[in-house]
């Protein structure tokens, strides 16, 4: 009997444990389904969070991109912007050099007609200062013109070449000033309305021409102005300056030394 009681006792002991075991896994599966579902949820989470990163992450990427292509561009543009401002640069810096050597022959043109056209004032002067108001006296287009009637120098007779002596003195006069000018060059131009004869062979070219000549004999014998400043040349039967016959000198500048010095300084 008591040994039956003893293990009615074990029997009862094991019951109770097991069903406290039951009891305890039941409440271990319960909390694992708990933890599950919690699982479930924070990954379902994670999941949701990880393709909204990832739509992040394109959305940046394509920013990147974007700005990569746009940075690109603007790299580009700049790049061109620059090379075409340096072009422009070097345009304006050659067109300025350009126009500061331009101005600077212009300078170097101006100073020598300035210089020519002081000359020919000053040379207008002393002739008027000598000679008076006869005989006429000029000035154009940079020279000195000193009108003479041939009646005055040669006398009435046409084909005469001979200066007269009374003449002479205002050719002293003349030759005085052309000696105190040694740059400017002399033309002595003569006509005449000598009709031919039987008896004179000779043209109104010819006759100018040698009394041109004669006038300029008399300034190199007598005043010492060089021949090669010297130019003698006759005009046909039309008159100068509404005198029937006239030989005029005229004075000015070594105009070719102005022409290869503005040749010189365009180069």
């Amino acid at each position: 009997m008591k040994r039956i009681f003893t293990i009615l006792v074990l029997l009862m002991y094991t019951s109770i444990s097991q069903a406290q075991s039951k009891k305890d896994l039941i409440l271990e599966v319960d909390g694992l389904r708990s933890q599950l579902r919690e699982s479930e949820t924070a990954l379902s989470e994670s999941k949701r969070e990880e393709r909204i990163a990832s739509a992040k992450v394109e959305s940046y990427e394509a920013q990147v991109n974007e700005l990569k292509e746009t940075n690109a561009n603007l790299l580009k543009n700049l790049n061109s912007f620059t090379e075409a401002s340096n072009k422009r640069s070097d345009h304006i810096n050659s067109t300025l050099e350009s126009l500061v050597k331009k101005e600077a022959q212009l300078r170097i043109i101006n100073d020598e007609l300035s210089s020519r056209d002081s000359i020919t004032l000053a040379v207008f002067t002393q002739f008027k200062q000598t000679l008076g108001s006869d005989p006429k006296i000029t000035v154009s287009n940079g020279a000195v013109a000193v009108v003479m009637d041939n009646s005055y120098l040669f006398g009435e007779n046409s084909k005469n070449f001979k200066v007269q002596e009374k003449a002479e003195a205002i050719i002293a006069n003349i030759g005085s000033v052309l000696k105190a000018n040694p740059t400017m060059d002399i033309q002595i131009v003569s006509n005449s309305n000598l009709v031919e004869s039987k008896d004179n062979k000779l043209n109104n070219w010819e006759i100018g021409t040698q009394q041109a000549a004669a006038v300029a004999r008399i300034l190199e014998s007598k005043y010492q102005i060089e021949p090669k400043r010297i130019i003698a040349t006759g005009k046909s039967e039309l008159g100068l300056y509404s005198i029937e016959t006239a030989t005029e000198i005229i004075v000015q500048p070594r105009f070719y030394e102005f022409f290869k010095l503005v040749k010189e300084s365009m180069k």
